[in-house]
């Protein structure tokens, strides 16, 4: 048997009512909270009147950075960094998508860090333990509350870059799946997606293992099972795409991710994409172009797992989610640009498979999809 590695220090609390129940946890991690979160949801939905009351009830100082971009990016978490330092905060509760997740665990890597984040992008070398961080996901994709892992838009070099340090895995993560309710059917099926992308990257990888392959399998099983019900509404369903959601991140953790998300990257650079959504548009055709180059057994043990790789077409459509790069708007001539931007955010994730794609594998890739 290969060689296994797994490191897991995230305390789970998975239940209907979790924050009101293991929030005041909190407090066992630092004097002064600092919650992470963007512009909208947390307020709309009322979540942060819950949070402020458990806050105020149990005597626990905070201030909240509610500035984090959709598509965050290096300003973004220099900014925060300035409001945490600014307000004396020694603990991240991160609320949110991905975006606030990596953000806060970015601000807890800056705060004790000097420079900027630029200069840990990568494997970070990290001189000093980063503040504790606390994740509460609101959305059923990212999987980011148990990874070593924060993504961050590189405006500089128009493409997205990874933080990647076992010192930013947070130490605790509140998992309610009652936030779900509030989310729209297309973001569940565009997160749940990502949950997808993730189990069949980490699959794929050269750097699985038998335990993060265990993770990938239960996770994509749920998935298929429930994803469109869960998008139908059903609250059961909700629930074990949130737990495969985790179960994912669990196995990227370990693997990493492989071309999926770095060409999916060059939609969201290019027209502002959904993350999610742009990793189910490609994923098909990536996975159809992997089949017939060097991934035969691979693909088929994946196919024996959930679905025909041919099928796979008809089960995002289901899910509301577009198919085709004409779909988002996408031209004929932006095709050179896109194959650009796949190629730059691809770099790190040619480690990870077992050949370099060439340029013209791209255009393939990306003209099938168009």
């Amino acid at each position: 048997m290969d060689e296994i590695y797994f490191f897991a220090p995230t305390k789970i609390y998975f239940r209907r009512n979790g924050i009101e129940n293991y929030l005041p946890l909190v407090k066992n991690y630092g004097k002064k909270v600092l919650i992470v979160s963007g512009k909208n949801f947390i307020y709309k939905s009322g979540l942060f009147e819950k949070i402020k009351n458990i806050f105020e009830k149990e005597k626990i100082d905070f201030s909240i950075f509610s500035n984090v971009k959709p598509e965050p990016d290096v300003e973004n978490v220099e900014e925060g960094t300035e409001f945490c330092e600014k307000e004396n905060c020694d603990l991240i509760v991160a609320i949110g998508g991905g975006s606030a997740l990596d953000v806060g665990k970015c601000i807890a890597l800056r705060v004790k860090n000097q420079g900027n984040l630029r200069d840990y992008f990568g494997e970070a070398n990290l001189k000093n333990q980063p503040l504790p961080i606390i994740a509460v996901p609101t959305t059923c994709g990212t999987g980011s509350e148990v990874t070593r892992y924060a993504v961050i838009i590189d405006e500089k070099e128009k493409t997205k870059k990874t933080v990647a340090s076992e010192k930013i895995i947070p130490v605790l993560a509140i998992l309610d799946p009652d936030v779900l309710d509030f989310l729209p059917p297309k973001l569940i099926g565009a997160t749940g997606m990502d949950a997808f992308s993730h189990s069949v990257e980490s699959y794929l990888a050269t750097t699985s293992d038998y335990m993060s392959k265990l993770f990938a399998i239960e996770s994509l099983k749920l998935l298929y099972e429930n994803l469109k019900r869960a998008v139908e509404g059903d609250k059961q369903a909700k629930e074990k795409i949130f737990l495969a959601s985790t179960f994912a991140g669990y196995a990227i953790n370990r693997t990493g991710t492989i071309i999926v998300h770095g060409i999916g990257y060059s939609l969201t650079i290019k027209y502002g994409i959904h993350h999610g959504t742009a990793n189910a548009l490609f994923l098909p055709y990536i996975l159809e172009f992997m089949k017939e180059n060097k991934y035969e057994k691979e693909i088929e043990e994946l196919e024996n797992i959930i679905c025909r790789t041919s099928e796979l077409k008809n089960f995002i459509i289901k899910l509301g989610l577009p198919i085709k790069l004409r779909e988002i708007g996408a031209k004929q001539q932006d095709i050179e640009e896109l194959v650009e931007l796949s190629i730059k955010g691809c770099e790190r994730a040619m480690k990870r498979m077992k050949f370099n794609l060439t340029k013209q594998d791209f255009y393939r890739i990306i003209n099938h999809a168009y």
